[in-house]
């Protein structure tokens, strides 16, 4: 993988909502459009943030792989468009 970093409200080890089965989450951070029923209005500031490469992301995900039954990874919001080179 290249070195790009992305910006990174937060990672859910365990989620259950965010899709089929067990799921690795990769919540983004920052977001312009502020829905009015907003799941993660936490993650809207681009401002709040921790910079994370998709390495260090790949590595957390293959760390709890083999717990996440019938899922696999979402990634989440925030808007992760806003940072589609990531």
């Amino acid at each position: 993988m290249d070195n790009l970093n992305g910006n990174i409200h937060s990672l859910e080890t365990f989620g259950t909502v965010d899709g089929p089965g067990i799921r690795f989450v990769v919540f983004m951070q920052g977001c312009p459009m502020r829905c009015k029923y907003c799941h993660n209005p936490d993650t809207w500031s681009a401002n709040i943030n921790q910079q994370m490469s998709i390495d260090e992301i790949l590595s957390k995900y293959e760390s709890v792989k083999e717990f996440l039954k019938n899922g696999g990874l979402t990634v989440s919001g925030g808007e992760p468009l806003l940072q589609i080179d990531f």
